[in-house]
């Protein structure tokens, strides 16, 4: 039935060609305008085809490019070759789309057309984009953007600031993109353009998604639908409906999400959309993660990660890999779990390589001071018509504005330079931390504790073990990046930590955490790696790894105005007296104290709200106990109200 529907497509598209070239048919050059209508017709049917099978667009697409390359006509190569490059883009065949994008440039440039050649720019950086090479896909989307201005043509502006915003999106820096993406919107809406507006509505709602307004996320994503609806395109409602998919599964709405990425799936399965078919079966995959069924999210997983290999999808491999480790481990494969995960960090870290990173925020400052500078132009070419306009009288007027101008700027420069300072203060405190957490002697003796439970044969201990190991490191080392985490993130690194300590040593050590339940764990953030040093303090320094009753009691709750969140870390050790006593350096203080009495510093410094800090010995409190306990308290921040 759909082999048939598409060649009743192709038939009235063929009828509706030959009567369109019967009124344009020269006499003295019939065969040579039969040929060119031919071709014509050809990538016409495969533009449309797209949305109906990509197998038969590329078909159709190739036939023209064979016609195309007998006349040697540098017009129709050129449109030939694009068009099969948008082709194998839309069918998640990089590699090919690569091919007839690069072949394309020639022929454009044979016929001088500027506008064409940047728009294939761009579509070669949205091909690096899908691979994660986001330098590349920087790099070259400037160039389009630099094509366009030269060529005065705006009306292709609003696709260059979308795909701005794309990779601005897909590397979390969210105010960028939606700057960006409100640029292209307006652009779109100038020149009436209703399939790109709904794009951008689109792009507008995966942004407020983000930062979990679902509401306003919603409203975009309907008016996305309206405006599609008025072309139906199919291919992009795909989108709309996995978008609202996705948004339903952040919502815990389960059972709806699925029947909306399922509805997308169908479609991207229909026509083909490899790239859509591995999203929606990893989105698919982690639901039912979250509803306990890890069958049916490996088989889910499988299947993606079949279609990603065969394409080259690195980025959505590394998501995939990440997503089997989850489920071996919670089905208890440590095996698996442990393959999968260094699989997944080999990939990822190919995709965030230092020098990729570094190429991209050079690119990214040049096209920012580029386009200030450009930007400063423009203000001065403004400002000298209006001298001439304005005359003498206004001279002083414009002097004053300039005068503000160069006072507000250095008054930014200030302020920028005193933010730079504490930044750098920040940095340094971090890499102190993580050479706290990541210091030789631990790392040492975590490899000397599994390399016994291999020479005793206990391979079960030893697996779990080892990707626990993994999991601490790679976390703290994540972590290690952020300014704040969520407080979930930190109890399961603080959690990891110390059950790696008690596989380690021979005593069984007791630990307890007590959370308040009006507090929503992945809403709420808190700094990384704060708690770790003091629970380490308290195994070594208040020898409980000594103690056959050893207990370590974590406790988060909210203080009584509800405004600040309180940790409290309490241990039955030999308490700070005694642990100073048995030091032979008397005046020695500890390094984690130091640094983490450094991190409050300089928190109550950039904050109007402060955070506070204190350790007490127990037996202060009372004779008969004996232990440390350590308070401190952080105002209260949730994620929303960061974004």
């Amino acid at each position: 039935m759909k082999l048939l529907h598409t060649t009743l497509i192709f038939i009235l598209i063929c009828f509706s060609s030959s009567a369109y070239s019967d009124k344009f048919v020269d006499t003295d050059h019939q065969a040579e305008n039969s040929v060119t209508l031919q071709i014509l017709h050809y990538l016409d049917s495969s533009a449309y085809l797209r949305n109906v099978s990509s197998e038969q667009s590329i078909l159709v697409c190739q036939k023209a490019i064979l016609l195309s390359e007998e006349s040697q006509d540098p017009n129709l190569l050129s449109k030939s070759y694009k068009t099969q490059g948008i082709n194998h883009y839309y069918a998640g065949t990089y590699d090919s789309a690569f091919v007839y994008y690069e072949k394309s440039i020639p022929q454009f440039e044979a016929i001088n057309s500027k506008v064409d050649i940047g728009k294939v720019l761009g579509n070669i950086g949205l091909l690096y984009r899908k691979q994660g090479k986001y330098d590349k896909a920087l790099e070259y989307y400037l160039n389009n953007l630099k094509i366009y201005k030269e060529a005065n043509y705006e009306e292709g502006l609003g696709s260059v600031f979308n795909n701005l915003g794309n990779l601005y999106f897909e590397t979390n820096e969210f105010n960028k993109a939606e700057t960006y993406y409100q640029y292209a919107l307006r652009n779109f809406k100038k020149f009436k353009k209703t399939k790109e507006i709904a794009n951008a509505y689109c792009n507008l709602g995966a942004v407020s998604e983000t930062r979990k307004e679902f509401a306003t996320s919603l409203g975009y994503y309907n008016k996305s639908l309206h405006e599609n609806s008025k072309i139906g395109n199919i291919l992009f409602e795909s989108k709309l409906l996995f978008n609202i998919g996705f948004l339903l599964h952040s919502q815990a709405k389960l059972d709806s999400a699925i029947i909306y990425v399922q509805r997308a799936e169908d479609i991207r399965i229909k026509i083909g959309d490899k790239d859509g078919m591995v999203s929606a079966k990893l989105e698919l995959a982690r639901i039912a993660i979250d509803q306990q069924k890890y069958a049916l999210a490996e088989k889910h997983l499988l299947e993606a990660d079949k279609i990603a290999v065969k394409n080259s999808m690195l980025k959505w491999r590394a998501e995939i890999l990440e997503s089997l480790t989850i489920v071996y481990r919670k089905t208890g494969n440590y095996k698996k779990a442990y393959l999968h995960q260094n699989e997944m960090i080999q990939i990822s870290d190919s995709l965030n390589d230092i020098q990729t990173t570094n190429r991209f925020a050079e690119l990214s400052t040049a096209y920012e001071i580029e386009k200030n500078q450009k930007e400063l132009e423009l203000l001065q070419q403004k400002s000298q018509i209006q001298n001439l306009e304005l005359g003498k009288k206004n001279a002083w007027i414009i002097i004053l504005m300039i005068v503000m101008i160069l006072g507000a700027v250095a008054i930014v420069v200030s302020l920028r330079i005193n933010r730079l300072r504490a930044d750098h203060k920040i940095m340094d405190l971090r890499q102190k931390v993580l050479l706290t957490q990541m210091n030789p002697h631990f790392l040492f003796n975590s490899l000397t504790a599994i390399q016994s439970f291999i020479l005793d044969k206990k391979n079960v201990e030893a697996n779990n073990y080892l990707s626990r190991l993994a999991s601490l490191v790679r976390g703290i080392l994540e972590n290690s990046r952020e300014e704040f985490v969520s407080l979930r993130t930190e109890l399961e690194t603080l959690k990891d930590y110390i059950g790696l300590q008690k596989l380690r040593f021979e005593n069984e050590i007791s630990y307890e955490f007590e959370i308040d339940k009006n507090i929503d764990q992945d809403q709420v953030l808190v700094p990384p790696m704060l708690a770790q040093p003091f629970v380490e303090n308290a195994l070594v320094h208040g020898m409980l790894r000594n103690n056959p009753n050893a207990k370590i009691q974590v406790k988060v709750s909210l203080t009584k105005n509800m405004d600040s969140l309180r940790f409290q870390i309490k241990d039955n050790g030999i308490g700070i007296d005694e642990a100073k006593k048995n030091r032979q350096d008397q005046n020695h203080k500890s390094i984690a104290t130091s640094i983490a009495l450094d991190r409050v510093k300089i928190y109550n410094f950039k904050s109007s709200k402060k955070m506070y800090f204190e350790i007490i010995d127990l037996n202060h409190l009372d004779q008969n106990s004996h232990g440390t306990q350590v308070c401190y308290t952080i105002p209260l921040l949730l994620y929303c109200n960061r974004s």
